[in-house]
């Protein structure tokens, strides 16, 4: 079986990484379940560590190296990927796995945190041959400045699950340290390495379809650098938090907001520009809602630079759950899903275009309702029939992802791409 993975065509890749978000959403609707029913012989915090795991590392990150590998290398969909790729994306694979079957079975022991290990090493194995190649490539160096700074931010949030494990081998119990290396582990995956790849994706698909590129190497390493200081939004709540830090903070929040606004305005601008440009309806429906979701994220940044608003969003689970699905689900799962389709990477047709519509409402219903959850629970209210509404969202995207992922094996694609970027 193994043998044969390593020979899949990329098109298949992509279609596992579809059949591993679609465990994803198992997983999060059966917890839902557990909300309403018993299920006793089911852990639920066993069931969040492998839903999490399993989303970053089956999910999201074995998707985002596979459209940098189709970038970097110029094959078609239609061929095996390169060899040593085929061996990271195993390794990949085979760890998000383990993580998924032992976080399950036992939670945080030995077997799961060792399986969780192997995926920190496959990711600083991926970071280190990329690199190689996108030095290769005849990529815009803007470009690849965003794919660089991915990489790293990819490597650098690893330390904050090193810090975590020192926390409790030498058993400083002090929750504030804790959930400390927790942000800073999500912080550099969700707007480091999640984000500033997929903000690379785009800007690559807009040279890829136009000739141009107006994004700019300063722009990029200024985006890149204000990924650093954001970190601090996620602990301003400490006690002594310098007044210098405060300042630098406030003004890289409000130089992202900037640096976004632009990045969508040239964006779209140069899209529009090319009029033989076909952008499918349901590409852009997808992004529409990638590009209103990005709004809220900067300006949900801006809105907890209050300390005091801060303290309660990152310190109430409802707001945290909300956040983290606005980005990993809203911006993150539904571009890439986006661009699996602009690029024809994953097939569509009617079915697929009504699968995906549902995708988007249990999508956006789940966030409201996660939402409102969290503004209920600061007016001590209990609102009925949420855990009910958050259950039917998640059959919604379950449903919809089964539907989705049964047409690419059906309607597989046979028509030829060309061949993404040329090397030297």
């Amino acid at each position: 079986m193994i043998k044969a993975i390593q020979y899949m065509h990329a098109r298949n890749w992509i279609i596992l990484s579809v059949l591993n978000l679609l465990i994803v959403g198992i997983y999060g609707f059966v917890m839902r379940l557990k909300f309403l029913f018993p299920l006793p012989f089911l852990d639920q915090k066993n069931l969040l560590h492998a839903h999490s795991h399993f989303a970053f590392s089956g999910w999201v990150t074995q998707a985002i190296m596979i459209f940098m590998i189709l970038m970097v290398s110029g094959i078609r969909i239609t061929e095996p990927i390169p060899r040593k790729y085929q061996a990271i994306l195993l390794a990949n694979l085979v760890g998000s796995i383990g993580m998924l079957i032992t976080f399950t079975w036992t939670g945080y022991a030995f077997l799961s945190i060792a399986f969780s290990f192997c995926t920190v090493l496959v990711s600083y194995w991926f970071a280190f041959v990329l690199w190689k190649d996108l030095n290769r490539t005849n990529l815009p160096r803007a470009i690849g400045l965003l794919f660089k700074a991915a990489l790293l931010y990819s490597v650098c949030s690893s330390f904050g699950t090193y810090a975590l494990v020192v926390l409790k081998v030498t058993h400083q119990m002090d929750p504030l340290k804790q959930l400390a290396s927790i942000y800073f582990y999500l912080h550099f995956q969700y707007n480091g390495w999640f984000l500033l790849a997929c903000l690379g994706l785009a800007s690559y698909w807009v040279f890829l379809k136009t000739g141009k590129i107006w994004l700019s190497e300063r722009f990029a390493w200024t985006y890149a650098l204000t990924v650093l200081p954001t970190y601090f939004l996620s602990v301003i709540w400490w006690k002594n938090f310098p007044e210098w830090l405060y300042g630098l903070l406030l003004a890289a929040v409000i130089l992202q907001i900037g640096l976004w606004i632009i990045f969508l305005v040239r964006t779209v601008r140069t899209i529009n520009g090319k009029k033989d440009i076909h952008l499918p309806h349901l590409v852009k429906v997808l992004w529409l809602c990638v590009a209103m979701a990005m709004c809220l994220k900067v300006l949900f940044q801006l809105i907890s630079m209050h300390p005091a608003l801060s303290q309660l969003v990152f310190g109430f689970r409802p707001f945290v759950v909300a956040y983290l699905h606005l980005v990993l689900l809203v911006i993150i799962t539904l571009f890439l899903l986006g661009y699996g389709w602009v690029c024809d990477e994953l097939s569509r047709n009617r079915t697929v275009r009504m699968a995906t519509y549902g995708l988007i409402a249990g999508v956006v219903v789940n966030e409201l309702l996660l939402g409102i959850q969290g503004l209920a629970g600061i007016g001590h209210l209990a609102i009925p029939y949420t855990h009910e509404g958050l259950a039917i969202a998640a059959c919604s995207i379950v449903i919809s992802l089964t539907v989705i992922l049964y047409q690419q094996r059906k309607n597989a694609s046979k028509q030829e791409n060309k061949p993404k970027v040329l090397t030297k």
